[in-house]
């Protein structure tokens, strides 16, 4: 009884716990590409030409974003697996809106429109 229940741990943690490990790991690898590629996106973000200074930095300025496999693949499985657990890849622009015009009736008050004209 007691072999029994020792094969059926080792075989748990051969098949289960190991794997789960390795993924796991694999996991923590692909974050670091993306926080590497998030820091070059903020650090390139005033250039004038971005993509030329994210290919300096080694990243691509479209998806995939990586030129070599090893890091396209890792970083893929991080965004799937980080986008299930509700994390966001996505960089947002942080230029400023446009700011409304203002409009004076023939009353001489002022009315604020909006970028369409209206």
């Amino acid at each position: 009884m007691k072999d029994k229940i020792l094969g059926i741990l080792k075989k748990l943690l051969v098949w289960g716990i190991l794997p789960l490990a390795f993924l796991t790991f694999l996991f923590v690898m692909g974050e670091q590409f993306e926080v590497g590629r998030l820091s070059a996106v903020a650090g390139c973000k005033d250039c004038p030409d971005v993509g030329l200074c994210l290919r300096e930095k080694g990243y691509l300025e479209n998806d995939p974003y990586y030129p070599d496999l090893t890091r396209r693949y890792l970083g893929a499985y991080a965004r799937a697996i980080g986008g299930d657990l509700g994390a966001s890849y996505q960089v947002k622009s942080s230029k400023p809106n446009k700011p409304a015009a203002v409009k004076t009736n023939e009353n001489g008050d002022q009315d604020l429109i909006d970028a369409a004209g209206k």
